[in-house]
């Protein structure tokens, strides 16, 4: 007599998504670095310095914050004079906006973490969505 089990696409899709968030996690950065403040887009920069934990943050840190939002509108503009890449090597080389990174490091959320919730999330859809999709194809 031959025993089968079933698997849910439930359970399908919280095993591809524990896979997945550990891919996400191992293959992300541990933080974002300088040059990828400067460049990101205005909500993912906004996201990564939250009001609240900001509201903690001491004199030093708000105007590292500061420095680093200036670089930010140089390299807007920059953008619009087609410069973009030697006003980021600029600013990249420049000690007040190294200096302005590292006093504000310690408040930039861990990419990482963000990267693994996305894949994970993919993953689980991804995998939900094919066990639907291609269901059980063991009928005998």
């Amino acid at each position: 007599m031959t025993q089968y089990t079933s698997v849910s696409p439930a359970e399908t899709g919280i095993m591809t998504g524990i896979v997945s968030a550990g891919i996400g996690y191992t293959l992300a950065p541990r933080k974002y670095n300088l040059e990828q403040l400067l460049t990101q887009k205005q909500d993912v920069f906004e996201k990564s310095f939250p009001e609240n934990v900001m509201k903690n943050a001491g004199k030093e840190q708000r105007k590292a914050l500061d420095v680093i939002i200036d670089g930010r509108k140089i390299l807007k503009n920059a953008s619009k004079n087609n410069s973009l890449d030697s006003k980021l090597a600029e600013l990249l080389n420049a000690p007040k906006y190294s200096k302005a990174y590292r006093a504000v490091k310690d408040f930039l959320p861990k990419a990482r973490v963000q990267t693994a919730i996305v894949f994970g999330i993919i993953g689980a859809l991804a995998g939900v969505f094919g066990r639907i999709i291609f269901g059980d194809k063991s009928d005998v």
